[in-house]
């Protein structure tokens, strides 16, 4: 079964040029899965954390108020999705921002909620 046809189209060509520039589904899937992640308050409160420098799930989890096995969960799926990377030093796993897009796109983010 495919998607079925509309009875009329307006604009034949606007509608061909929106389609061509569809992404693939799993594409489109894995963006979905992205800003998933990100529906989670106390993932962003660990996002905004590492936009300092890098911590330690025990550091984190005082830091946003969460328990440390919450932290580890949240980081868990923060990993998933590539927003945030870690590195092991002994014992001692720390973890940073991914890369600078992540922290770009908090900030789009808080600005686009900012404007009137």
């Amino acid at each position: 079964m495919g998607t079925p046809k509309p009875a009329v189209v307006f604009h034949q060509d606007m509608v061909d040029q929106a389609a061509e520039n569809l992404p693939p589904q799993e594409g489109l899937n894995n963006l979905a899965e992205f800003f998933k992640v990100l529906t989670d308050p106390s993932r962003l409160k660990i996002l905004y954390a590492l936009r300092t420098g890098e911590l330690c799930v025990f550091d984190l989890s005082v830091t946003i108020g969460a328990s440390v096995s919450s932290v580890s969960h949240h980081l868990s799926a923060l990993k998933r999705v590539r927003l945030v990377k870690y590195r092991r030093e002994g014992r001692i796993i720390y973890y940073s921002l991914d890369d600078d897009h992540v922290n770009s796109i908090i900030k789009f983010a808080w600005d686009h909620l900012g404007e009137e």
